[in-house]
């Protein structure tokens, strides 16, 4: 269900199903929780090929926010298919997460203005 690699020292987590919802966000969770234990960790999540959300992931991605900042760590989503764009636009998360159109371009940004 979640692959993890790393790369230049970036956790990349991306997924071996096409959604994220109820019923399966809890495994999900554990896994990027677990990369946050450690302070300063930069993570990427690639959601390539993940084409249903349901609330129970956004609400998942804004825990890992929290989570994330209160462990000086930093998360980045990228290659997010249009329909997952669309709602992210449309509930304004997009202002609060960093996204990139894709892996390179996110990796890209940890190396230019990593916070860490």
């Amino acid at each position: 269900m979640v692959v993890t690699e790393k790369v230049d020292g970036v956790d990349i987590i991306s997924f071996r199903s096409d959604r994220i919802n109820a019923l399966n966000v809890d495994v999900v969770r554990p896994v990027i929780m677990k990369l946050f234990e450690t302070p300063y960790t930069r993570v990427i999540i690639d959601m390539g090929g993940v084409n249903y959300l349901d609330s129970t992931a956004f609400a998942m991605f804004l825990h890992l926010l929290r989570v994330a900042r209160s462990n000086y760590c930093a998360y980045r989503l990228c290659s997010l298919t249009p329909g997952a764009t669309e709602l992210f636009e449309l509930l304004q998360l997009n202002q609060s997460l960093e996204i990139y159109p894709d892996r390179a371009s996110c990796l890209e940004s940890f190396r230019l203005n990593s916070p860490y």
